[in-house]
This record gives C-alpha cells, structure tokens and sequence, in this order.
C-alpha cells in the first residue's frame, strides 16, 4: 500500500539516532498507526521541525498531539485494564518496568494515582508517585 509508513522511516526522515531511545519509546507510544505515522510526516514536513533548535523536543510535542487521541478513558474501562494500560492511559505516556517498579516501590494504587491526576492534569506519573 502506498500510504503506509514505519516507525523506522520516520526515524531516517527526520534523522533520528538508534540511540535516542526516550524519542523513540514516545512515537512508539503515540503513532499507533499509518494515519498517525502519516500525519506526523505531513506536520513534520509543514512546520519545517528540521530546522528548530528544539527538534528533539518539538517532535515528541508533535507525536503527542496526534496521538494522545489513543489513550482517552472512563473509570469503567480503567477497571478492566492491566496496571500497565491503565497508567498509560491516565498519564499519557509509556510505562516501561522501571516505572512500574516505582509504583510497586511506593505502594501506590491506581485510585490515588488517578485523584492526583484530575488534581494536577500537568503532574507525570513520576511526579505523582512522590504526592503518594
């Protein structure tokens, strides 16, 4: 199919390094898909994101823009969802095992996490897990 693209040619495209594993981990995370992908692309492209001094920045800005649409919620459908997909979903951003172990660390529970959330819509989980 012509309009499909790969994570991977966004990366070459906008000359992203292997080694840039946080960039990497949130368009992951926020282009699920080819209309994503796409748009991500097209947006990258008419912004000129190559030339600001923040690309780094700009670029995981942009993923979250078109992205976050993936991880909207109800408290019904938080029940249903592992840890994992439920802390994604509630802060909008990768949960990889190390914050999972802060989690577990803290003793936190989804509840009081999703309280300081509606609280403070700005605040990461790693920021709310020191309010716990």
């Amino acid at each position: 199919m012509k309009n499909q693209i790969t994570l991977n040619q966004i990366l070459e495209q906008c000359e992203i390094s292997p080694k840039a594993t946080v960039i990497i981990e949130q368009l992951e995370f926020f282009l699920k898909n080819d209309k994503d992908r796409l748009t991500f692309i097209d947006q990258y492209e008419r912004r000129e994101l190559w030339k600001d001094k923040k690309q780094s920045l700009k670029l995981i800005q942009l993923a979250k823009e078109i992205g976050e649409y993936h991880y909207t919620y109800n408290a019904d459908q938080l029940e249903s969802m592992d840890e994992k997909e439920a802390l994604e979903h509630i802060f909008v951003e990768p949960v990889n095992p190390g914050k999972l172990y802060r989690l577990w660390e803290h003793k936190a529970n989804i509840a009081d996490l999703l309280l300081i959330k509606q609280r403070r819509p700005e605040t990461s989980l790693m920021t709310a897990l020191l309010y716990v």
